[in-house]
């Protein structure tokens, strides 16, 4: 699923002189996102472009989607833990969940679940469950119309990576979403002419990678003609591994320019 109406906007400020920031998966640590996002001194023409995975994991992520809706310089792709939110979050799964919800819950949705709980107590701490439902309706309603990719000029964007065996025009969301190591281990580009900037796997783990290398940007040896990697992994895992290493990562693509905020939260 594509909005090209939003792509023509982005492609547009960044042909103008914008700069168009992509950030890798936040995971609910909404401390650690606003911290990054104001270090980018965010311009009008400028742009915030999220990798999808919002949320689960970490302790806010209410905070994260409320403000990736409503600011007016972010806009995000899905991600395969908000397609679980979508299929998932609702009263009635709630109430009696099944396997689905189950698997959902162990991959961190019950940590969403609790931050959007939370965003609906009173003072007193009491929890209004007729509010609770609005606002996983609207949240998740936003959710299912997320573009799956982003595609500009130069650039590709999505939160898992493409199948490298299917024409670009016939690839399914399924793969957008949750494609690893096809994607990662292809030996020529996905796309001639654009470097595909993606998250979902931590860093760590793609080709090339060990342990050292935990918290830093990947690069694809894959080059394009024009001489740029094929692909950026900038899921630079910011829920788990070295204390000191679990980054957010926020690249810009007119300049190239990195910037890594460390985790706030405990």
């Amino acid at each position: 699923m594509r909005d090209r109406e939003l792509e023509e906007k982005i492609q547009a400020d960044l042909g103008a002189g914008g700069n168009v920031w992509v950030v890798g998966d936040v995971h609910g640590f909404f401390q650690s996102m606003n911290e990054l996002c104001a270090r980018l001194n965010l311009q009008d023409g400028d742009w915030v472009v999220f990798l999808g995975d919002l949320i689960d994991r970490g302790p806010n992520s209410f905070g994260v989607v409320h403000d990736v809706m409503h600011h007016p310089h972010y806009c995000t792709v899905r991600g395969n833990h908000e397609d679980m939110m979508v299929r998932q979050f609702t009263m009635e799964k709630l109430r009696t969940p099944d396997t689905d919800v189950m698997l959902w819950m162990r991959n961190g949705g019950n940590t969403t679940v609790a931050s959007y709980m939370d965003s609906v107590r009173n003072e007193a701490g009491e929890m209004d469950e007729g509010a609770l439902e609005r606002v996983a309706a609207e949240h998740t309603a936003w959710m299912a119309n997320l573009p799956t990719h982003i595609v500009l000029d130069r650039w590709r964007l999505v939160h898992a990576g493409y199948s490298p065996d299917v024409p670009l025009d016939e690839q399914r969301d399924e793969d957008l979403l949750w494609i690893r190591g096809a994607f990662h281990h292809a030996v020529s580009p996905v796309d001639d002419k654009r470097t595909i900037v993606f998250g979902h796997t931590p860093t760590v783990g793609l080709p090339g990678h060990t342990a050292e290398d935990w918290g830093a940007v990947w690069h694809s040896s894959v080059k394009l003609v024009d001489g740029r990697s094929a692909a950026i992994g900038l899921d630079t895992c910011l829920y788990h591994g070295p204390g000191e290493r679990r980054a957010l990562t926020a690249m810009n693509l007119r300049t190239g320019e990195v910037i890594q905020q460390h985790r706030v939260e405990a």
